[in-house]
C-alpha cells in the first residue's frame, strides 16, 4: 500500500513532462491550406474557366468570281460582289465559342449574257440576259440564321488563331430578273452583241416564251442551306472584348471583320 502514493506521484510527473500546445498557439497548420495557391492565381483561374455571354456585330464582303459561276453555266457575264451586316449572340467558355448569328446581305450578279450548261447559242439555243438591280428595279438577297462553333489556338495573351464551322438556313428575299432571248450571229465564246436585247443596243430577238419583251424572275426556292467554314485571327484588347479578322465560306466566299463585348 505504501507504493501507491509514490507511483501516483511519478505518473503525474510523467504526464506533466509531456509537451502540450498552449491555447494561445492557435490551431495546427492545415496541409490543404498550405497547398492552396495564392488568391491572385485562384481568381485568374476562375476567370478563365467561367462562362461568358457576348453580343457582337459583323460586316462582311461576299463575292462570287466569274470562274466559280462558270462551273454551273456555260458562260457568265461576270462575277458578283456584295456586302452584308449581322449580329451575333455568343456563349464563350475557355477557348471555345458557340454563336447564334443573324445576317442580311445583297446577292446581285453582273448584268449580261448567261448561257446554260450544255447549250449552244449558234445552234439556236436561247440565252438569258440577266438584269442588274439598277435596270430591273429589284434587289435580291438573303437573311441567314446560323449556328457556328468556334475554337481558338492562343498565340499570345492578346492574339489567337480562330477557326470553326457551322450550319444554318438562308431565307431568300427579292428576285433576279432576266430576258429570254434568241441570239443572232453569236457563239458561246462571243455572245455579244448577238445575245443582247435590242433595248440594250444588241441584236437578239425576244423569245416568244414567256411572251415577248418581258423580264421574268428566276424561280428560286424560298430557303437555302448555309454552310460555314471560318478561319481568322482574334485580337483581345481586354478580357471582355474581341476584334476578329476572318474569311472563309458561308455557302459563298466571304471576308470580313467582327467585334463582340462579353459580360
Amino acid at each position: 500500500m505504501r507504493l501507491a502514493l509514490p507511483a501516483l506521484t511519478l505518473g503525474m510527473l510523467v504526464l506533466a513532462a509531456i509537451p502540450t500546445k498552449s491555447a494561445s498557439a492557435g490551431p495546427a497548420p492545415n496541409d490543404d491550406a498550405a497547398k492552396r495557391p495564392p488568391a491572385s492565381e485562384t481568381s485568374a483561374a476562375d476567370t478563365a474557366d467561367e462562362v461568358q455571354y457576348g453580343l457582337g456585330v459583323r460586316a462582311r464582303s461576299v463575292w462570287v468570281p466569274k470562274s466559280i459561276l462558270q462551273l454551273f453555266v456555260e458562260r457568265a457575264a461576270g462575277g458578283a460582289r456584295n456586302y452584308g451586316f449581322g449580329v451575333d449572340l455568343t456563349r464563350r467558355h475557355g477557348t471555345s465559342e458557340l454563336q447564334l448569328g443573324f445576317e442580311y446581305e445583297h446577292i446581285n450578279i453582273a448584268q449580261g449574257v448567261y448561257i446554260n450548261k450544255g447549250d449552244d447559242v449558234s445552234a439556236g439555243d436561247e440565252a438569258d440576259y440577266v438584269l442588274s438591280p439598277h435596270d430591273s428595279g429589284k434587289q435580291f438577297g438573303w437573311l441567314t440564321i446560323e449556328f457556328t462553333f468556334l475554337n481558338h489556338a492562343e498565340i499570345t495573351s492578346w492574339l489567337a488563331l480562330r477557326y470553326g464551322g457551322g450550319i444554318g438556313v438562308g431565307i431568300l428575299r427579292g428576285e433576279i430578273d432576266h430576258y429570254n432571248v434568241v441570239c443572232n450571229g453569236a457563239t458561246n465564246a462571243s455572245p455579244e452583241p448577238g445575245c443582247v436585247p435590242m433595248r440594250y443596243q444588241g441584236q437578239a430577238d425576244y423569245s416568244p416564251d414567256p411572251g415577248g419583251p418581258t423580264a421574268v424572275p428566276y424561280k428560286l426556292p424560298p430557303v437555302f442551306p448555309v454552310v460555314n467554314a471560318i478561319l481568322g485571327l482574334e485580337i483581345k484588347p481586354n478580357s471582355h472584348m474581341t476584334i476578329n479578322l476572318e474569311g472563309g465560306i458561308r455557302t459563298l466566299p466571304f471576308a470580313g471583320v467582327s467585334t463582340a463585348v462579353f459580360f
